[in-house]
């Protein structure tokens, strides 16, 4: 079984050729064919492979990287190549020591800052709670002024026609209602401050406040006629009904005494006409008489403006007290709610002031903690970052002294028990490969020892960074796993793969070099009773090793490994003329194919 060769057995072989070819020359030809070198064709099974030459490294690396934010010094390092131990682990060994006294020092500035913050935190707290304390006070207060108006108007009227009058207002007529009243104020407040916290905590531009209407009814304003109310007989009478009946019998007292004054002045009359009594009993009979029609009077005036103003006045007064209440009602508990949302915004703002600050001063703590790193796990210590370029690496070399930034690697400790080769494959044969495909693995420092592997992964792109200096050159990343664990591999170890594309069960094959290529068609030389008969033969798939002959060849037939003149061809071949100066030289086909014999002839 053949096996695919190096670049160097292929550097090799072009030697030999051209040495063939030389002494062939030197020599002055022939048309004997035993003086070319031939091979016979065979056939049998050939394996197609892709070579490719790459560097091992680990599928998985532990990166340490610089936690700090400011750029910080190394102050000590472990030496590169340090195997890191379970027990190095677990006694946490250090690995890199960072210069933390500028961190130190913004931890101390910090703290200040911090101290502040949460002072502001605590009063801003504190101050809410004193604000819901006093709301409730001044709530409660005028609410009690509401019940002592609603109570003076019951106490006033009686509470039915209180109610009465206060149902036509549009009010809450009693003291259950004025309370269920105040408790939809009071929650459609407690809503809208809410509302308005959460829209200030998502940083809304909506506008507060308007998100939600009232649903209570603004109190009616028109003018109510009193007067209906005032013949409304109930069964407990107000301080107006006592008045109105207290003028009423006033009135009443009056026209009686008024009655009587006037039958004793005409008794008066009659018997002062009988001289009975004098002149000036008589006078004062009348001037008693008109004394008690004054009082009739003054009485019935006193009742008609009790029921048409006074009534009516006194009815408004305490009507508008009341209104009043339930208006300062309202106005005091907007006035709490935008005293409770100030409160709840500078709350807030205190409250993530404080988080932002704890946050920062708990990343401090942990960049502090992490200006000392310890073994994280077992493995060997490379310096920088692997994947990276030489060029990367040396710009920022990890070093004692030197300066790191953020998110700098500063060490690798790769996982060694899964190993992989990573290789660029070019354009002309990307095509070719696919992912799972099986992959033969030769070390340069296991020289003779074959390993197995799989593509795992393939790029979609091209490399860039290949093509800064070439731009023509488009070389695709490709990562080989390597099946199992072999603890003598180390990464940066030179290797060489072989990507299994193709198995062809039954061909014929024979030696690249034996195949002369004129104007895109291929020809052979062909061992015919001791003469080279060329002959134009069609190929397929090739490598810098052998290549399949389609057509044009049979298997037993012996080619020549080297390329005469043709003139000398033809003197034992087909008889045709050639032109003088022979065919144009032999070219290789597609070099960065190939393929390997799985049987030798």
């Amino acid at each position: 079984m053949k096996k695919g060769k190096s670049n160097k057995g292929i550097i090799i072989a072009g030697i030999s050729v051209l040495a063939v070819v030389g002494w062939w020359s030197m020599s002055g030809g022939g048309a004997a064919a035993e003086k070319v070198p031939t091979r016979i064709v065979q056939r049998g099974p050939l394996e197609i492979t892709v070579l490719q030459g790459g560097e091992i490294r680990a599928l998985q690396n532990n990166e340490v990287k610089s936690e700090i934010e400011i750029p910080t010094k190394i102050l000590s390092l472990i030496p590169e190549g340090y195997l890191i131990s379970e027990e190095d682990v677990k006694d946490g060994k250090v690995l890199i020591e960072l210069d933390s006294t500028d961190l130190k020092t913004k931890i101390e500035t910090h703290e200040i800052d911090f101290q502040t913050t949460v002072s502001n935190y605590i009063d801003a707290d504190e101050n809410r709670e004193i604000q819901k304390s006093e709301n409730q006070t001044l709530v409660r207060d005028v609410k009690q002024v509401a019940i002592f108006a609603l109570m003076d108007f019951e106490k006033y009227l009686g509470r039915e026609v209180t109610g009465a009058i206060l149902t036509t207002a549009g009010l809450p007529p009693d003291v259950d209602a004025f309370e269920k009243y105040a408790d939809v104020l009071e929650t459609q407040a407690s809503a809208q401050v809410s509302s308005e916290a959460a829209l200030a905590k998502r940083g809304t531009n909506a506008k507060p406040g308007v998100a939600k209407k009232s649903i209570v009814a603004p109190p009616v304003s028109e003018l109510i006629d009193f007067t209906p109310f005032l013949e409304h007989k109930a069964q407990s009478d107000g301080e107006a009904q006592q008045k109105l009946r207290q003028l009423e019998d006033d009135m009443l007292l009056h026209r009686s005494e008024l009655a009587l004054a006037k039958q004793k002045v005409e008794s008066s009359k009659r018997l002062a006409e009988k001289k009975f009594v004098t002149a000036a009993q008589m006078e004062n009979d009348l001037v008693g008489f008109d004394k008690v029609q004054l009082s009739v009077k003054t009485s019935e005036t006193a009742l008609a403006l009790y029921k048409k103003y006074e009534f009516s006045k006194q009815c408004s007064t305490y009507l508008a007290a009341y209104r009043e209440a339930l208006n300062k009602l309202q106005r005091t508990i907007r006035a709490n709610r935008s005293r409770m949302a100030q409160a709840e915004t500078r709350f807030s703002t205190a409250k993530r002031r404080y988080e932002m600050e704890l946050a920062q001063r708990e990343n401090l703590e942990l960049q502090l903690k992490a200006c000392v790193i310890k073994a994280p796990q077992p493995g060997l210590v490379a310096y920088g970052d692997l994947n990276a370029s030489s060029s990367y690496n040396y710009n920022n070399s990890i070093e004692e002294g030197a300066t790191v930034r953020l998110r700098q690697t500063l060490l690798t400790i790769p996982d060694m028990s899964q190993m992989g080769v990573r290789v660029n494959v070019h354009e002309s044969q990307i095509k070719k490969v696919r992912i799972g495909q099986p992959v033969k693995v030769r070390v340069d420092a296991e020289p003779g020892k074959e390993l197995d592997g799989r593509v795992a992964e393939l790029a979609v792109l091209p490399d860039s960074s290949s093509s800064r200096y070439t731009p023509n050159l488009k070389v695709y990343p490709c990562t080989i796993h390597i099946n199992g664990y072999h603890p003598w591999m180390k990464p940066g170890m030179n290797a060489k793969v072989e990507i299994i594309v193709d198995q062809l069960a039954d061909v014929l094959y024979v030696p690249v070099q034996s195949i002369e290529v004129d104007q895109d068609h291929h020809f052979c030389y062909i061992s015919n009773n001791g003469n080279l008969e060329r002959r134009e033969i069609s190929t397929g798939l090739f490598n810098d090793e052998f290549i399949e002959v389609r057509g044009g060849l049979q298997g037993g037939e012996a080619v020549a490994l080297a390329l005469p003149k043709k003139a000398e061809a033809d003197m034992g071949g087909s008889g045709r003329s050639e032109p003088e100066g022979g065919p144009p030289k032999a070219k290789p086909s597609k070099p960065k194919e190939k393929a390997v014999a799985i049987a030798k002839p």
